[in-house]
């Protein structure tokens, strides 16, 4: 069983029942290995074709209290297990707090519920806050975000000048309008052919980090708006595979990139930041924290949404259905 909620118009399934995890696998980083190494049908179930798609991505509540945390999750992807989700992130928590799934939410404020969330990328913060009986926002603390390296790549005979970032996942990032690239929803099937072309240029010989030396897990491309002219307003289009544009403004690309505008001193940390997707809905993000350390400054970015509940789905499987277990969206 599980409920369907969106935010920013980007879907969200969180799994209520159903998913059994062996006595080794009850915490969020045990459980993310056992699912991808044993059970990953669970995940084609949940967010491939025919029951879901592209877009779809599902969270696995764990009933872990790991580094001080009231419950864990575990994400799941097309594509992949993520460390971190911002969009999924709001969805679970609000639906932790419409569904009242944890006890004593609210406590002696009974507008403001405050709880952390274990994601494989590490704690994350939540503050929810409503008004009366009318849930209002999600405030995610998200993990330390920052900017990884610049290069250039060369994609169809042009030079792109771009930026790794990092804000809970990596960002293959580059400013739209440096590139002639329009970010309007008329021009989406153009702006899927670039990413497409600028992540396979991109990670051709694999990405490290040129501090630590580690191999990276890059996948996504985040194009971006942002002018001196209006320095709290950005646009962003964050692109996954197979070729598919984030509905919602992309709560960890929103992080990447309030902490490189930081970085620049283009932003103080704790000014506000509002990010506009493809369709138009928005984020806010400020800086909860700041710290440096050699060539690398970190920002620990305080993320504002919500998330709508949009309906319930009880899993089902025939055991005749060559495709029960899903097909990767084209």
């Amino acid at each position: 069983m599980a409920v369907d909620s969106h935010t920013g118009g980007n879907p969200t399934r969180i799994v209520l029942a159903g998913i059994d995890l062996p006595e080794h696998a009850q915490t969020v980083d045990a459980a993310r290995i056992w699912l991808r190494d044993n059970a990953d049908h669970w995940r084609r179930r949940l967010v491939h074709e025919p029951r879901g798609g592209g877009l779809t991505c599902a969270v696995l509540p764990i009933p872990s209290q790991e580094d001080g945390c009231d419950i864990g999750a575990v994400i799941l992807e097309p594509g992949s297990y993520p460390p971190m989700c911002g969009h999924c992130m709001i969805g679970f928590a609000s639906v932790i707090v419409e569904m009242d799934l944890l006890p004593d939410l609210w406590g002696a404020d009974q507008n403001v519920a405050k709880f952390k969330i274990r994601t494989p990328a590490g704690p994350v913060g939540v503050t929810a806050r409503r008004d009366g009986q009318k849930f209002t926002t999600i405030t995610l603390t998200n993990v330390e975000s920052f900017s990884v390296a610049r290069s250039n790549v060369l994609v169809d005979d042009k030079v792109m000048p771009v930026e790794l970032l990092y804000g809970g996942d990596y960002y293959i990032s580059v400013d739209a309008s440096k590139i002639g690239l329009s970010l309007d929803r008329a021009n989406a099937t153009e702006i899927v052919r670039v990413a497409r072309r600028l992540r396979e240029e991109y990670t051709r010989s694999g990405v490290h980090d040129p501090l630590t030396g580690n191999l990276l897990d890059v996948y996504q491309v985040l194009f971006y708006n942002h002018s001196d002219e209006q320095p709290d307003k950005a646009k962003i289009v964050v692109v996954a595979p197979p070729g598919v544009i984030d509905r919602s403004p992309c709560g960890t690309g929103t992080s990447a990139l309030f902490a490189k505008l930081v970085t620049e001193g283009k932003l103080r940390p704790d000014d506000v930041l509002t990010t506009e997707s493809i369709i138009g809905s928005t984020f806010r993000v400020t800086g909860e924290g700041y710290r440096k350390t050699g060539d690398r400054q970190f920002i620990t970015p305080a993320l504002t949404g919500r998330a709508y509940i949009n309906g319930f789905l009880f899993i089902a499987a025939d055991a005749d259905d060559v495709l029960a277990d899903g097909f990767a969206p084209l």
